[in-house]
């Protein structure tokens, strides 16, 4: 068979749950009416005020999948500078307008800062949902980064937590945390008639009764959540990727199976996966090339739309369809980018080059029909599964077969195959 470029208007993928909605492209630009009034939680961790610029680090190949020893530097995205406060300023208070008009009644919205942005945002957030619908600042305290000597060491975000109305939603007893081990250095133990224990405090004329067996929740102070570790299994290798257990914690308080959760700089994609593992809808943009492969990549178990521009580039692709009973199995040869592709940016070892199918990250195959390519099946590079498959079964219904590769500098491209006379 002959393989060609392809183009669509949309990509689904097929598979289980709620689904949800992945598109490339600038929030504060798209449009979005449809989706204006429908999200229960907004979770946001735009881009902050270090001046510096991010790369993901990706692995390449099997080798760089099994070792982490062969991969490249991709830009990922930049901050504003420290000096752009008024170009930050006028960024964060459209993303916030256009998250307030995306939400529903009873919904939130938590906003990630740190030390530099933390003031700034929450005069911004005051002027957009009103210094009434403030709920917390959560602070969220990990043991990374590094010691000063000239201040006092930096260990903390702040997660700034508003509602949009008095109509606010929230159900604390959704994420118990583990008790507090502090609770018994000042408080005397007893046992109740039913052989209960517990521990009181008596204060202002006032007992207060903690039993032993009842769950603890959580306070504003986070330090039950560790940050992201290097051999952590959930890492992408994309900058600033935040743990599920964080985004747990949020979305399950504050909405409901089925309903909608938003990231509007979804960047590595954990509040969408967080979302969709249990059973919650949801949707995300990014204008960043990188960051739609890493959360492709980890949304391929999930039932979702990507709305996402195909790369010209000069690569070549050999593959093959074979029909079967009820299914056609789809097989990926060869794979060829254009010479040194790697060349302008930084990777290990120096000089790494990619051949043949180390250069895929990604690949999914399925059928191409009235501008719609459904996803089948897909193979994608993972710690758990540095290699490839080789070939994937997509179903014989109606449409022409089709195969999605997504390479390693995150560009997507789609291709159908003809026989050749």
């Amino acid at each position: 068979m002959i393989w060609q470029r392809a183009e669509c208007l949309r990509e689904i993928n097929d598979q289980s749950g709620p689904g949800g909605s992945l598109i490339f492209g600038d929030a504060l630009n798209m449009n979005l009416d449809a989706y204006t009034g429908q999200a229960q939680c907004i979770y946001l961790d735009p881009p902050g005020m270090s001046g510096s610029s991010f790369s993901c680090r990706l692995r390449v190949g099997d080798q760089g999948w099994q070792t982490g020893k062969r991969y490249v530097d991709l830009p990922a995205y930049m901050d504003f500078s420290a000096v752009s406060g008024k170009e930050y300023d006028a960024f964060l208070e459209k993303l916030l307008r256009r998250a307030h008009g995306l939400m529903t009644e009873s919904g939130s919205v938590f906003l990630h800062t740190d030390q530099f942005t933390a003031a700034r945002a929450r005069n911004l957030l005051d002027g957009v949902f009103g210094q009434e619908n403030f709920r917390n600042e959560i602070i969220w305290r990990y043991q990374t980064g590094g010691r000063s000597k000239r201040y006092f060491s930096r260990k903390h975000d702040s997660i700034l937590f508003y509602a949009k109305s008095p109509a606010h939603f929230f159900d604390i007893t959704r994420v118990p945390s583990q008790k507090k081990s502090d609770r018994a250095n000042h408080m005397k133990r007893r046992v109740d008639e039913k052989g209960r224990s517990y521990r009181s405090l008596t204060t202002g004329g006032k007992t207060y009764i903690y039993y032993d067996d009842e769950p603890a929740y959580p306070d504003d102070v986070w330090e039950d959540v560790s940050s992201m570790q290097q051999k952590d299994p959930q890492r992408t290798g994309y900058p600033a990727q935040k743990p599920q257990a964080l985004l747990e914690r949020m979305i399950l308080s504050t909405t409901d199976p089925g309903d909608l959760v938003a990231d509007l700089t979804c960047g590595s994609g954990t509040a969408l996966i967080t979302a969709a593992a249990h059973g919650r809808r949801f949707l995300g943009l990014d204008n960043s090339a990188i960051a739609m492969s890493v959360c492709r990549k980890r949304l391929a178990p999930y039932s979702h739309a990507c709305e996402a521009s195909f790369h010209d580039s000069d690569a070549l692709v050999d593959a093959s369809a074979l029909a079967g009973i009820g299914y056609y199995t789809v097989s990926l040869h060869a794979h060829t980018l254009p010479a040194n592709p790697l060349e302008p940016y930084s990777r290990y070892p120096a000089g790494l080059d990619v051949a043949g199918l180390d250069g895929v990250d990604q690949w999914y195959a399925g059928l191409l029909n009235n501008g719609v390519f459904t996803a089948y099946n897909g193979s994608i590079r993972q710690k758990q599964t540095p290699e490839l498959a080789r070939a994937l079964e997509v179903p014989l219904l109606r449409g022409t077969v089709a195969i999605l590769i997504v390479d390693v500098l995150g560009r997507r491209s789609l291709w159908t195959g003809t026989r050749a006379v």
